[in-house]
């Protein structure tokens, strides 16, 4: 499985990190899911401590660092969970707190429809005035 096809299953985001692989972000400290090869990962850093149970549950190769404190003095502790089962996926989203993709349902998207609220789920209606904005003239380029 790639990581792709994972978060479209799950409804997750993907995002490029600091040295521009893909990654799931989460919320937990700095938390992120990744695959390596074909086997899920998650990697906290500075993220709260949680009891060795929590983590032991995802059933992969377990790393705990110290709990120490961070730059704002709060305690902090980071973890590495290497080769976790993907039936224990949805565990690993709750626990790195990766936020899930809402999706509207026909519903509730008619009902804020009705209400005048535009959401991003819903098209630009065609039929309103749209002025295309004149574009620069190119260096060199006379104008008209």
């Amino acid at each position: 499985m790639t990581l792709s096809s994972f978060a479209s299953q799950y409804r997750l985001r993907v995002r490029l990190d600091e040295c521009g692989d893909p990654v799931l972000p989460g919320r937990r400290g700095k938390s992120q899911l990744y695959f390596d090869g074909e086997q899920l990962c998650l990697m906290v850093l500075d993220g709260p401590p949680a009891k060795r149970s929590r983590w032991q549950t995802l059933g992969g190769k377990l790393w705990l660092g110290d709990i120490s404190s961070d730059a704002a003095g709060k305690r902090a502790q980071d973890v590495t969970v290497k080769n976790i089962p993907l039936e224990n996926a949805r565990l690993a989203i709750k626990l790195a707190k990766v936020p899930i993709r809402r999706k509207l349902s026909d519903a509730h998207r008619e009902a804020l429809a009705q209400a005048g609220s535009r959401t991003r789920f819903q098209s630009v209606k065609s039929d309103s005035p749209a002025s295309p904005r004149p574009r620069p003239p190119a260096p060199g380029e006379r104008q008209a």
